[in-house]
């Protein structure tokens, strides 16, 4: 039985989201609140690559196991077609960086080897369909809030938090928005990913000091068009060490060149999309893949 009667949960992002959809499979209503709207940043635009058990035998081998089991859960649940839900294998790919960029097709394919095709070294299987799926991080997130909305009747603020109001004993009571408004809250809930730092200055000093200090790394990413649905993500090494996550519309994401860990201070859905990296990646896949 949950303690609380009004919760207010700042953020509309996946952890957001999957909080308020797991309590409104409890029939308890959540507010959203986000400057945006649902899954505007990262987790709209991620790859959806999901591995069980890549983190086996560190601490986080469990929570990872975990997650790769409820995804399938979800999938079973929200219909695996909504969210775009597969089993894929996944390949580690070496590639001859040595080679000329501009290098043509064999006409041969390494065995095992789905798609890439030009100055391919060598492969290793890195998971099976066992082990590897993946999901469309955005389709997710709104067939989650779909359910959290017809079911529990949870809803959606567009808005910005500035300020936690807390009694004198440390209880929430409500939370100040931008615009001056206040919303009542017996509970809330921090789900602003890598924002997370901004919102020690919503509470006093001796409260917002206790919140873990969080950093986030930028990826760019793409979408090619393959001419055929692909079923095998890959891991190249080379090249600048591109991924490549085939979607089962036909879209193959590519993502890589990440930066380093930063404090995040561009705004959520206003995030600096900057060509020469994405060019960067246009240039790796075409060294890779004629399709």
């Amino acid at each position: 039985m949950v303690a609380f009667s009004k919760i207010v949960i700042a953020g509309g992002g996946i952890i957001g989201n999957s909080v308020s959809y797991y309590l409104a499979k409890l029939n308890i209503a959540t507010t959203v609140i986000d400057p945006i709207g649902i899954a505007p940043a990262a987790s709209g635009k991620a790859g959806g690559f999901l591995a069980r058990d890549w983190s086996d035998g560190s601490p986080i081998g469990p929570l990872q196991q975990r997650s790769f089991d409820l995804h399938a859960q979800q999938a079973d649940d929200l219909g695996a077609e909504n969210i775009d839900y597969r089993r894929l294998v996944c390949m580690a790919v070496g590639c001859d960086e040595r080679a000329a960029a501009v290098a043509k097709p064999s006409g041969k394919k390494l065995e095992g080897v789905e798609w890439a095709d030009i100055n391919v070294l060598g492969k290793n299987m890195m998971g099976g369909t066992d082990t590897i799926a993946q999901v469309h991080p955005k389709k997710l997130c709104d067939a989650m809030w779909k359910y959290s909305q017809e079911n529990a009747g949870s809803k959606l603020i567009i808005g910005k938090v500035v300020e936690a109001i807390v009694d004198d004993d440390g209880s929430i009571r409500g939370v100040k928005l931008e615009d001056g408004s206040t919303i009542e809250c017996d509970a809330l809930v921090i789900a602003c990913g890598p924002w997370t730092d901004a919102t020690k200055s919503w509470f006093p000093p001796e409260i917002g000091r206790t919140i873990p200090h969080m950093m986030g790394v930028k990826y760019h990413s793409i979408l090619i068009q393959s001419p055929r649905v692909l079923n095998e993500a890959v891991f190249f090494s080379g090249h600048g060490d591109p991924e490549v996550y085939p979607r089962p519309d036909g879209d193959a994401y590519i993502t890589g060149f990440p930066d380093p860990a930063v404090v995040v201070t561009e705004s959520p859905g206003k995030e600096e999309v900057r060509p020469e990296v994405v060019s960067r990646l246009v240039d790796a896949t075409k060294k890779v893949s004629s399709l």
